[in-house]
């Protein structure tokens, strides 16, 4: 019984610290056995930076793509969240520059939501990539 009630309080602070953060904030679950789903960070090494970098660049690309005019290109990733389902779901948060305009063009910081499916379900599908609401 001493358990169950150390991983409730343990589910119960997890839920009361993550209850106003979006999946691009999300905070690590609690170590609890039994406990899967949900989003957490990722610690992003050399290889995840990688994987990353190239799926924000396709959702960049998407995004120039459907809004006439713009032309962002990919400068650094910020951080991102993962959580699983029929392969990774990726909420990255990241930095891209005006193209147009490339010396004198702040950062802007975008999210986007990337689904890097199972092999045997296809390429990665862009969810979701707009600019970050301040």
């Amino acid at each position: 019984m001493k358990e169950d009630d150390e991983i409730e309080v343990a589910m119960a602070s997890y839920r009361d610290r993550s209850r106003h953060l979006s999946e691009f904030d999300a905070i690590r679950a609690p170590d609890i056995a039994d406990f899967c789903g949900g989003i957490n960070p990722i610690h992003i090494d050399d290889d995840d930076r990688l994987k990353l970098t190239s799926l924000c660049k396709l959702a960049l690309d998407k995004y120039n793509a459907e809004n006439q005019g713009a032309n962002f290109v990919f400068a650094d990733l910020v951080k991102s969240t993962e959580g699983l389902c029929a392969g990774s779901l990726y909420y990255m948060t990241f930095q891209a520059k005006d193209a147009t305009h490339p010396s004198n063009s702040p950062h802007v910081i975008f999210q986007a939501k990337v689904w890097e499916k199972l092999p045997c379900y296809g390429p990665p599908e862009v969810r979701s990539c707009a600019m970050k609401a301040t």
